[in-house]
């Protein structure tokens, strides 16, 4: 959204000159780039809808996909990290790695928040594998966010 009122405010040609040139906005877009690229949309539906909320799952898809369209259409890529080979394979090669850990910990959540008759042994080793999965996904994404 804040992409969009600067496009609304300057214009696209603006926005595209500022990454050309200043350092500081070509970097905030490259973070931004780089966490759109580690990021699965259909694994974050899947996170979002653990809190019951559709009209905010929406919302928040909405604004992933428009803040992906506006960074393109900013940066001039044609796809994310166009412009940074290396880690655009690396975030690749992780991914399937990443990915099967995030449904190990949606599946543990689940469980969790479930509360389905578990008994202390099994809530103890959901609880184990949430935090193992946990770990493993910011070390996969090298974020911890």
């Amino acid at each position: 959204s804040g992409l969009e009122a600067a496009v609304a405010a300057s214009g696209i040609d603006e926005l595209r000159a500022a990454y050309r040139e200043w350092p500081l906005f070509a970097s905030l877009l490259d973070n931004v780039e780089m966490s759109l690229a580690k990021t699965d949309r259909d694994i974050a539906a899947r996170y979002l809808a653990l809190g019951g909320r559709d009209d905010f799952v929406e919302q928040v898809l909405a604004e992933y996909d428009r803040t992906r369209r506006l960074a393109l259409e900013v940066t001039g890529h044609s796809r994310l990290l166009e412009n940074r080979r290396v880690l655009s394979r690396a975030v690749q090669l992780r991914d399937p790695y990443v990915d099967a850990l995030s449904h190990l910990q949606l599946r543990a959540l689940s469980a969790l928040r479930s509360g389905d008759a578990l008994t202390e042994e099994e809530r103890e080793r959901l609880s184990t594998l949430l935090l193992l999965s946990v770990n493993g996904v910011a070390a996969g994404l090298q974020n911890t966010g």
